[in-house]
């Protein structure tokens, strides 16, 4: 048997006071969470409010490639494109052009919130805002030198080049499907749409890609509302798919905007990842 002197005794009914203590904090946390006592509790009955929210993003494309774009793009094939025609088969060397967004950057939102109730259990939601983020491009085989060296690259390497920034305005509207509240928690999915403008000029990567400017998109997200004792903060992940063909085409007359490494794409869509909290 063994015996504890009494700086051992002292010492072990410490820990053991210290141990019920956190077992008291997180119970009493864990009440006001799920037990009876609710903050905010008329807070969903009101038939509209505002708040504001924050976020971190990250931005990328989909793509779908022509199998053969030099005998199959359109744009290739009028009589009119010639030139361009055999310039971007010598560009090409008779390989699949392929290209990706690689790494994934992070980036950020911010916009303000306007809520109306629906019904008990729904609220319609706009939620105009901002988005900042950029997209790195990276393509299967090198960017030939006789573009890098076109029209605003100043002397940019082929990484800078790619990377193409955005700065979109974000115009979100949807439904919030609310679920039961339990305690301060309550879970919802919401379902809606956005509209989004890019307001970056793409004073790069114009002899590789050009994309339309606006677009529409599917938001789907879910999240977790937390009452507090003064306001409501929502944790929310969304994903926003574009459904919109970004990629154009279109060739003008300056020979430093023509798009030689865009015409292999035949869809372009953008799409937008989103961790977002609303405080309201």
């Amino acid at each position: 048997m063994v015996y504890l002197n009494g700086k051992q005794m002292s010492y072990q009914k410490s820990r053991y006071l210290l141990l019920l203590l956190v077992f008291m904090l997180a119970g009493k946390l864990t009440y006001a969470q799920f037990g009876r006592v609710q903050s905010l509790s008329t807070f969903d009955d009101r038939p509209i409010h505002f708040g504001f929210y924050l976020g971190v993003n990250a931005m990328d494309f989909g793509f779908r490639f022509y199998p053969d774009p030099i005998t199959q793009n359109p744009v290739l094939q009028l009589p009119e494109n010639a030139t361009i025609k055999t310039k971007t088969e010598q560009y090409y060397k008779g390989r699949s052009v392929r290209v990706d967004v690689d790494p994934i950057s992070p980036g950020f939102s911010v916009g303000i919130v306007s809520n109306f109730r629906l019904a008990e259990f729904a609220d319609l939601r706009i939620t105009p805002g901002m988005s900042f983020g950029s997209r790195q491009l990276v393509y299967n085989d090198s960017i030939s030198a006789d573009v890098l060296s076109g029209l605003g690259t100043n002397g940019l390497d082929e990484k800078s080049y790619l990377n193409i920034p955005s700065t979109y305005i974000d115009i979100p509207v949807g439904v919030r499907f609310k679920g039961k509240r339990y305690g301060n928690l309550r879970p919802y999915v919401y379902l809606g749409g956005t509209y989004r403008i890019d307001l970056e000029n793409k004073r790069v990567a114009e002899r590789a890609i050009h994309m339309y400017k606006t677009g529409a998109y599917i938001d789907l997200a879910m999240g977790l509302d937390s009452y507090l004792q003064f306001f409501r903060l929502s944790t929310e992940v969304r994903v926003s798919l574009g459904v919109d063909n970004l990629i154009d085409h279109s060739i003008g007359t300056d020979e430093n905007r023509i798009p030689y490494y865009g015409f292999a794409i035949e869809r372009l869509t953008s799409n937008v990842f989103s961790l977002i909290f609303y405080f309201e």
